[in-house]
Formats: structure tokens, sequence, C-alpha cells
């Protein structure tokens, strides 16, 4: 009876260290900094309704420059300008590469009208008389093309429509360079981001 309890335990405490092994490697797997992001974006990078962006699958090149941005500080949040200047080159790089290969379903968010969203697919995809399509820039789908046209697919309504405000806000400031968002965003009314921001949201990952 002893042999066969002590084989028991052993059996056990292999099943148990094996376990914490795979955890660990697991773990290893993340970087650096990732919990910090969690806390906002979610475990997976999967953003939030209240305007966090999604971060599970954006392009990496495109991350890591945003995060350079917000370390010098010029792109502005205060919220992520302190969390940045923490950050060095090769940490913002590994955590651009790890949220770029995140998977993740969008997050629940109250279903926009059908009227909205069949107008946000037209200016997605086909524009309108006062701006390109989104998708001339950011490709179809909305999946991103390289490191300048961040992947708009699947992002919060939330978020859209405050980063085109905030492109609003600096065309207003200091007239844009042709053909850069700022000079999109300024052309825009509010009906249109509305639209553009119900369609882009209901967009598979």
């Amino acid at each position: 009876m002893k042999r066969s309890v002590t084989c028991g335990w052993l059996l056990t405490a292999s099943v148990l260290l094996a376990s914490h092994a795979t955890a660990a490697l697991a773990d290893a797997t993340v970087p650096d900094g990732a919990s910090t992001c969690a806390a906002c974006h979610g475990a997976h990078g999967e953003g939030a309704q209240a305007g966090v962006p999604r971060l599970a699958g954006q392009n990496a090149d495109y991350m890591s420059h945003a995060l350079s941005m917000f370390k010098a500080g010029t792109r502005a949040s205060a919220i992520m300008q302190p969390i940045a200047r923490t950050l060095s080159d090769a940490q913002m790089r590994q955590l651009a590469d790890f949220y770029s290969t995140q998977k993740a379903p969008p997050g629940a968010g109250a279903p926009a009208s059908p009227r909205l969203v069949l107008a946000g697919k037209q200016l997605a995809e086909s524009g309108s008389s006062n701006a390109a399509p989104c998708f001339s820039c950011h490709a179809a789908g909305g999946n991103g093309n390289g490191a300048r046209f961040p992947r708009i697919a699947s992002e919060p309504a939330r978020f859209v429509i405050d980063r085109l405000h905030e492109f609003q806000a600096r065309a207003q400031a200091k007239p844009p360079q042709p053909g850069t968002m700022t000079a999109v965003a300024a052309t825009l009314d509010e009906g249109q981001i509305e639209a553009a921001a119900a369609y882009l949201s209901q967009l598979s990952p």
C-alpha cells in the first residue's frame, strides 16, 4: 500500500511539474510590458468598445512606429505617452510583433443600424464626392497596407470616431498636407464619420 501511495504521489508531482513547465514556456513568449497593455487593450489585444483600439492582427511596423511617436511626444496621448517612455526600442518591437500575431474576436457592442452600416460600406469601398474610399489606402477589407496604413477592420466604432476627430482637430490647427489622413478627415461630416465607424467595427478581424 505504501509503495502504491508513493508512486501515485510521484505521478501527480510529475504531472504538476510538466504543467508548470508548459505554462512557463507559454509565458516566456509574452514580452515584457504586455500585462500593462492588457489592462486596457485586453488579454489578446481585442480592444474595448469604450474607444480602446484593437491591437490584435495590427501591422507590427505600424505599432512599433506609433509607440516610438508616443515616446517622442510627436503623437499626443495622455495615457500612451507615459507608458511608451518606459519602453526601449527593442521592447516596443517585441510588443508590436507579439500583438500582430494575436487572434481575438471583436468586442461585443451595441449593433449599429443597417442603414448606417450600408452608408459606411459605400464610403469604405467607393468613397464619396468629398472623400476617397477608405480601402483605397487601407487595402481591401480594411486589412491594412504596410506601416503607413494600419488595419482598420474590426476597430471599435468609438475609437474610429475619436481618431477621426483627432485628425479634424489637427487640420483646424494647421493646414494638412494633401493626401494625408488629416486632410481626408477634414472633408468628412459627422454622419460620414459615424457611418464609417459603424461599418468598420462590424468587419471580421
